[in-house]
């Protein structure tokens, strides 16, 4: 199996980071998700691709590592200030810490290699911080618990796009 190069993301990458995490969140949500999921998710492009874009190119606090095998991604992972405003907007701004685990999909391929591991060793500051994850979720719920994240006792629908399936926290208060 090819070894995947963990890069940080320029500009130019934006397009097929926004196209991996949908493919992903796709494959991984099947069956909990609305059928139309895709689709939903794809009208955001505009808006996301040239905020990815952006935050590429002036990262500030924000951290963000790609993983490519050739020029295919296979994983990413991202950390960003909270709360973030989609947060803000159904009324979640009460972020349990300042930073938060945005982001880290890796490949159906690379499950079990410890590509997620990487991603998340080399993004993670070892501050305290938060996501957001899909109850239904569990392959990423037992990942996180090992890494020292606790799942908190709420329960919240996702948006319209995810058809308003559950979702809660997982915090890690102390750095590792």
């Amino acid at each position: 199996m090819p070894v995947p190069v963990l890069t940080t993301p320029k500009p130019d990458d934006a397009e097929g980071w926004f196209e991996f995490l949908l493919t992903q969140q796709a494959t991984t949500y099947a069956g909990i998700v609305p059928d139309d999921f895709l689709e939903r998710q794809r009208t955001y492009r505009d808006e996301w691709v040239p905020g990815l874009a952006e935050r590429f190119a002036n990262p500030g606090t924000s951290r963000a590592l790609i993983a490519k095998v050739k020029d295919r991604i296979v994983g990413i992972a991202s950390i960003v200030d909270g709360p973030q405003q989609w947060e803000v907007q159904l009324g979640f701004a009460d972020a349990p810490t300042g930073r938060q685990l945005d982001r880290l999909y890796v490949d159906a391929e690379f499950h079990g290699t410890g590509l997620a591991d990487a991603l998340f060793a080399n993004v993670d500051d070892g501050r305290p911080m938060y996501l957001w994850i899909i109850d239904a979720n569990e392959r990423a719920q037992r990942f996180y618990l090992r890494r020292g994240f606790a799942n908190l006792d709420e329960s919240h629908p996702a948006g319209e796009s995810w058809g308003g399936v559950g979702m809660h926290r997982m915090l890690r208060s102390l750095s590792r």
